[in-house]
């Protein structure tokens, strides 16, 4: 078997040169994504020539090459196409159609069977005087198009842009349908969070109501009797035992009901670099923090106004830093950052990092840990990162976790619009 390419060119990855022809788009065939997000073809379209005759592969890849600037791999061996196709993942492939061994036909079966090359145009090139009952066979088996020998170069090269227009166009239609499908399992999994969220909502706020009575006829009477009782030793420790266990319990069935029916938001402009330093000074007077707690702060102070709800967001960035000190357990360091981010779509934003260089967070714990009632920790309602992410998304924002295996710690990063112009979020802010 012999292998070889026509090319003046340098190596494919070295190349930065865009398709000669206006009406060829200069963009990747064969990818998944929408021609927004699409690579720059690295070189001219690549044309894959199958045929027995080296005569014949000589004089086409010579056309080919000279008169449509085409980068051409020639193979003679027809058991070899689908390896080279796979290799070189060509724009277009030609096929004879009497080849020995396996005729073009049976290779263009085996090119569609295969999902990496399947959608690569196949141009048929047939002896005069085929019958047409071959011709519907050929098209059959996945063939796009026919050209009879001896052939004329300008129709073949003619021929090859029809044939990359479409493919072209395909390639786009394909990155655009896996983008639906991708967005149709997001919605389809936020769905489910939301219907979960909702039914685990209405139990929670069902069994907080019924501890709640209970629980402060308990704490009212703890004080009463530690008010009005000369308790001394054991029984004084009882009693403040007793206290503080209720007020934890309170703490938890507020954050229950918070869950399940959040207030409304209010969004007012706020200095972002302002609300991390009241947080910060909040952190610093905490139990958790030592004096080997280090605070590394990189909030610049002519930050535009974030349109917030101020309170839900200062919570967030609570919560974090807590965990952070939780993590640290006294000696380690903190970051926290902001900076201006556009989003994908292109609307503006600011990007809030808080990381820490704790023992991190388990890889089997990662994509589990923004659900209601998950935790670790002995002690907790497994709420505080579910209300995090509630607080966050519904700023129309975005938070994600980055823990990597080989480094410790781990680094939330924050994703909020300058402005909320979401209707429904906005009428809840006028609400309250």
């Amino acid at each position: 078997m012999r292998v070889y390419t026509l090319t003046n060119h340098p190596p494919l990855y070295k190349l930065s040169v865009i398709i000669p022809f206006p009406s060829i788009s200069p963009y990747q065939g064969g990818g998944s994504k929408n021609r927004g997000n699409m690579t720059p073809l690295q070189g001219p379209p690549k044309i894959l020539v199958v045929d027995d005759n080296p005569d014949f592969l000589a004089a086409i890849g010579t056309i080919l090459h000279n008169m449509g600037g085409y980068q051409v791999i020639c193979i003679e061996d027809p058991l070899a196409a689908v390896s080279e196709a796979e290799k070189h993942q060509p724009d277009v492939i030609i096929l004879d159609v009497y080849m020995p061994g396996m005729n073009g036909p049976q290779v263009c079966r085996q090119l569609k069977s295969v999902p990496e090359i399947r959608h690569i145009p196949v141009l048929f090139l047939t002896a005069v005087g085929t019958d047409e009952h071959f011709r519907v066979h050929c098209l059959e088996e996945g063939g796009d198009d026919f050209l009879e020998k001896p052939v004329g170069s300008k129709e073949l090269i003619a021929r090859i842009r029809v044939l990359l227009r479409i493919k072209s166009l395909q390639d786009e239609l394909r990155g655009e349908r896996d983008e639906l499908e991708v967005k149709v399992r997001e919605r389809a999994q936020e769905l489910k969070r939301t219907e979960t969220l909702a039914a685990i909502g209405k139990m929670v706020a069902g069994v907080a109501h019924e501890i709640r009575n209970p629980l402060g006829a308990i704490s009212n009477s703890a004080a009463v009797l530690s008010r009005d009782l000369p308790l001394e030793g054991e029984d004084r420790k009882l009693m403040e035992i007793i206290v503080k266990e209720a007020n934890r319990l309170r703490e938890t069935i507020n954050e229950f009901l918070t869950f399940a029916h959040p207030a409304p938001y209010y969004f007012t402009p706020v200095a972002l670099s302002k609300l991390i330093e009241e947080v910060l000074i909040l952190a610093r007077r905490d139990s958790l923090c030592s004096p080997k707690v280090k605070f590394e702060l990189d909030v610049p102070e002519d930050l535009p106004p974030v349109q917030l709800d101020r309170d839900r967001i200062q919570q967030v960035l609570w919560n974090l830093i807590r965990n952070s000190l939780e993590a640290l357990k006294g000696n380690g360091a903190i970051r926290l950052s902001a900076r201006l981010e556009a989003a994908e779509d292109g609307s503006c934003g600011v990007m809030i990092l808080i990381a820490d260089d704790g023992p991190g967070i388990p890889a089997q714990d990662r994509e589990v840990i923004f659900e209601p009632f998950f935790t670790r920790k002995a002690r907790g309602s497994g709420l505080g990162l579910a209300l995090v992410h509630s607080a966050v998304s519904s700023h129309s924002g975005q938070i994600t976790l980055q823990s990597e295996d080989s480094a410790r710690g781990c680094r939330f990063n924050i994703w909020l619009p300058l402005t909320q112009d979401n209707p429904l979020i906005a009428k809840q802010g006028m609400g309250k």
